[in-house]
């Protein structure tokens, strides 16, 4: 299955600075507060590389291992979905800031990885059909969770 369809960013320009930004974006137990999917998350390790986030479509609840990529504060912040188990990279998440004037550039993506093909197979019949549902949602998501960083770091 071709997946490159599976990808999406967009930006927002927030009146704060990279670094104020950074601090809301990466803290992944705020998540919940922002995301219209993700309703939180925990860190695994003290040295904040895994996290858990909690994840709610309808009814449906799931949690899914986290591993944080990049960390660099001011910078980006990027972290792959590794599955119910952690063993899959499947999605990828990231937030790259860029100062912009006297506020920040904040661009949030996704990327659908080449591992999810099988992954959700095993639980749908047609996963490109299930994918080709995600996206207007998951579009949506990341407009209302960029809206929501922008609200917090200019309250």
């Amino acid at each position: 299955m071709d997946i490159t369809k599976y990808r999406h960013s967009d930006s927002v320009r927030i009146a704060a600075s990279p670094e104020a930004v950074y601090a809301i974006v990466s803290d992944i137990t705020r998540t919940g507060e922002f995301s219209p999917a993700c309703t939180g998350g925990s860190w695994d390790d003290d040295a904040r590389t895994t996290f858990t986030g909690s994840n709610a479509n309808g009814d449906m609840k799931w949690d899914t291992k986290c591993r944080v990529d990049a960390a660099r504060p001011g910078e980006e912040f990027t972290f792959t979905n590794m599955g119910f188990q952690g063993d899959l990279e499947l999605v990828r998440w990231s937030y790259v800031l860029a100062p912009d004037g006297d506020g920040t550039l904040l661009t949030e993506s996704w990327e659908v990885l080449p591992p999810y093909d099988a992954f959700i197979s095993q639980l749908v019949p047609d996963a490109a059909a299930y994918l080709d549902g995600v996206i207007e949602p998951t579009r949506a998501g990341i407009a209302a969770t960029l809206a929501g960083v922008k609200a917090a770091a200019e309250a």
